[in-house]
């Protein structure tokens, strides 16, 4: 039977699915012009922890990171909130969506950590970035069908 613990994570998750699938028309928009701004240069992309801060919310982003990591403050760092750019990237579309008092760190494990964490956010989002997801999200429609 479930608790009151798996009842309450279920309401959480379903609300948190909504919120986070209408969020996908903003990340997409910031996909786009992410790849507009990186077209000459498509196989020097940034490290996976700055397209990832750049591309997605951080509610996405700081939920991937709980979840993966599971230690609070192993892969988070309170910063300064007067470089709000240093959490998301310059874009002004996420103000006021995120709370900026936490920037992921770079380096070590976390640069692995990035990379699985920037693959699944854009095969959740639908929005293919990395040459890898361009390879593995028509393999996985095709093997879902």
């Amino acid at each position: 039977m479930e608790g009151r613990r798996g009842v309450w994570l279920r309401l959480i998750s379903d609300w948190l699915g909504s919120e986070f699938s209408r969020l996908r028309t903003s990340v997409n928009d910031h996909v786009e012009l992410f790849k507009a701004d990186h077209i000459d240069r498509i196989t020097d992309l940034p490290a996976p922890a700055a397209v990832v801060r750049r591309l997605f919310p951080h509610s996405m982003i700081l939920l991937m990171l709980r979840w993966m990591d599971g230690s609070p403050g192993s892969s988070v760092d309170t910063v300064d909130s007067s470089h709000p750019e240093d959490s998301l990237g310059s874009s002004r579309s996420w103000t006021g969506l995120a709370d900026h008092s936490y920037v992921v760190a770079d380096g070590g494990r976390d640069s692995k950590l990035f990379s699985f964490i920037q693959l699944i956010l854009e095969f959740a989002n639908g929005c293919l970035v990395s040459g890898i997801a361009h390879v593995l999200y028509p393999r996985l429609l095709n093997a879902q069908l």
